[in-house]
């Protein structure tokens, strides 16, 4: 049933149907059927037609999809055994997949010749666009190697397509084994009875999780240094002995992508994986870099003299900046944490603060929905409309974290738009929040608040693709432009409109004090040197690993981690380290991590043009909307930045 259309509403899935063990034979079937679709298409003896080579391309691909999107929506967000061993038997085979395709000499030759005459074909803006992209990924992904060196090529990807797999499960099983486990309640100290009582053990102990990221939530209010700092150590160790050390698997994976480069005929990594970006090489990430390393490092030399002043100490060690950065925020802003979190309930921010802004800038609704199968209990559905009633798609939330999901927060799809397919989004969000207890509900740091808006950024992204061709829809664009929405998305968190609206003490339902707005929105920026710097020291990290020369021979990874990350303050850690970066080793994200802030910056812009002309309004909203977030991969993206900022 996985390769048919679902008869529900939407094409969603029916998650009461499908078992683990549906998915490798059904992705074998899929790839099967493409197999058959690409042959059909090399062996057509009529000349190439944009029909019959390049939209019969994009259909071959379209039960490969569809069963994929849910194979890596249950791989991520619930994994099992079986799904783990379907993950490293699946992942080599969908690599030679791509490879049977883009490696394939007579249908290069087909969509090299139309791409010669492109201008002649009488194509639509969107099909055109598909020419083009098409061929782009033909020539990236080695069209144009010898026999010798697409076999070689072959041989990379497969080897790299398991080792990505194999550090994503390594590090997954390393975050859970690096958990803290106390005995002494004392070790809790500065946290609440009930969040003691969440961390509580059946053996009586505590144990406090890790989270993807260096620094863990819980070092801000821990009171017990030794428990800070054991916490850090354990997030910090993780990953680099025993079973689940990743070392290894980091130094052949920048090695094979070294060979990767060479092969296809660039300096680096960085620079074949950079092609299709808004930055385009590894010079303007350069510089990038150049133009944000040196005032961050200014801001964060500025926070750590405050830091020392308040903790009365000469040295502040990476597990103690969160704790007195919190002390200090108390001092400056007379603003707690502790004082912010029961005013942000998971669905009192999720219904009326990421929906409500939603809906005041695109006039989009939204409804629940119980009445369709999820792929776990804690998962919840809503259909969203547009202005006029029309129906626009479905949205999954899946927000608490367990040990079948992967660290993090991200978004995907379920079912991918396209006007080909006939197909509305099907969209999820995955958080990785506290879950409720019987005393307590989900309730969320403001960090997490902007992660939700965050994430659906994303979401809104997906939802408005107005494509014809799923290859180009929506979230299908760059690295360093996907994150653009999410960015500019987390700005209402905060906004005068928004922030009422959903800021209600989950006891009393009294909306949050104007002396309490004020006090988050005078510490906005507070800490902001440390927070973008980690983030910074973490993407330079990523581009010195992949700009490594092909003969650049590394032989461990912490010698060239240090080396790598030395102009950042030994009191600012890595967002991620190597062995747990699965953003740049297993998530796709190799050379360009550097998106988060790229985006970032472009956000602030947009964000700028919505205060200069109205801020959040539907007319506003409507021209994003228009002129970007429904565009996909069918515009330049710099264009339509330029756009949306022009004068109307």
């Amino acid at each position: 049933m996985l390769l048919q259309k679902s008869t529900l509403a939407y094409e969603a899935p029916d998650f009461s149907q499908i078992k683990s063990e549906d998915f490798a034979p059904a992705l074998q079937e899929a790839i099967s059927e493409q197999q058959a679709a690409i042959t059909a298409i090399v062996e057509d003896t009529s000349p190439a037609s944009f029909a019959n080579t390049i939209l019969a391309l994009e259909k071959s691909g379209e039960a490969l999809l569809r069963v994929s999107n849910l194979f890596f929506a249950l791989a991520g967000a619930d994994t099992n055994e079986v799904l783990q061993q379907t993950e490293k038997e699946i992942l080599p085979l969908l690599a030679a997949q791509e490879d049977s395709i883009y490696l394939n000499d007579k249908l290069f030759e087909r969509v090299q010749a139309l791409y010669k005459v492109r201008t002649t074909l009488g194509l639509d803006a969107e099909s055109l666009k598909l020419l083009e992209h098409y061929y782009d990924l033909f020539l990236l992904r080695g069209a144009n190697l010898s026999a010798e060196g697409k076999a070689s090529l072959k041989q990379l990807n497969s080897q790299l397509a398991t080792l990505e797999n194999d550090f994503n499960y390594h590090t997954l099983q390393a975050r859970k084994e690096a958990a803290l486990i106390l005995t002494q309640e004392e070790g809790l100290a500065g946290l609440s009875p009930e969040e003691k009582q969440a961390l509580k053990q059946p053996d009586g102990s505590w144990k406090i999780a890790l989270t993807n990221t260096t620094q863990q939530p819980l070092l801000s209010r821990l009171d017990n240094e030794e428990t800070r700092r054991l916490l850090f150590e354990q997030s910090w160790h993780r990953a680099t002995k025993g079973a689940h050390a990743t070392e290894p698997i980091v130094l052949k994976i920048i090695a094979l992508r070294q060979q990767k480069a060479a092969l296809l005929g660039y300096q680096n990594y960085a620079e074949w994986s950079l092609q299709k970006s808004m930055a385009k090489t590894a010079e303007t990430v350069r510089d990038f870099f150049e133009k944000w390393i040196p005032p961050t490092l200014e801001r964060i030399q500025q926070d750590l003299e405050a830091l020392k002043t308040i903790a009365q100490r000469e040295d502040i060690a990476p597990h103690n900046w969160d704790y007195y950065s919190e002390k200090l925020r108390k001092s400056q802003y007379d603003l707690d944490e502790n004082e912010l979190k029961p005013y942000f309930e998971l669905f009192n921010v999720l219904e009326k603060g990421v929906f409500h802004a939603a809906t005041c800038l695109y006039g989009i609704t939204f409804k629940r929905r119980t009445d369709l199968p999820v792929y776990h209990p804690d998962v919840v559905v809503y259909e969203l409309f547009e202005a006029d009633g029309r129906p626009l798609g479905l949205y999954y939330g899946d927000f608490y974290t367990r040990e079948s999901k992967r660290g993090g927060a991200w978004m995907s799809e379920l079912v991918t738009p396209s006007k080909l397919f006939g197909q509305k989004p099907v969209i999820y969000n995955v958080c990785n929040y506290t879950p409720p207890t019987e005393t307590l509900p989900c309730l969320l740091t403001y960090s997490e608040v902007e992660t939700l808006f965050h994430e659906f950024g994303h979401a809104l992204h997906a939802f408005f693709a107005e494509q014809q061709y799923a290859t180009l829809a929506g979230t299908a664009v760059a690295r360093d432009f996907v994150e653009f929405p999410s960015q500019f998305n987390e700005y209402w968190a905060l906004h005068e409109q928004v922030l009422p609206h959903y800021a209600h003490h989950y006891l009393t339902q009294e909306v949050i004090s104007e002396e309490l707005i004020t006090k988050i929105k005078n510490s906005r920026d507070f800490n902001h040197g440390y927070r973008f710097g980690e983030v910074l020291a973490s993407a330079y990290l990523d581009m010195q690993w992949h700009t490594l020369p092909a003969e650049g021979h590394i032989t461990a990874v912490a010698p060239f981690e240090a080396t790598a990350t030395e102009r950042f303050p030994k009191e600012v850690p890595v967002r991620y380290r190597s062995l747990y970066f699965s953003h740049i080793f297993g998530g796709g994200y190799a050379a360009g991590y550097y998106a988060y802030q790229y985006s970032e910056i472009l956000a602030q812009e947009i964000y700028h043009w919505f205060e200069t002309h109205g801020g959040l309004t539907r007319h506003n909203g409507e021209r994003l909307r228009k002129l970007v977030l429904s565009q996909g991969n069918t515009k330049e993206y710099q264009e339509m930045i330029k756009l949306m900022v022009s004068e109307e």
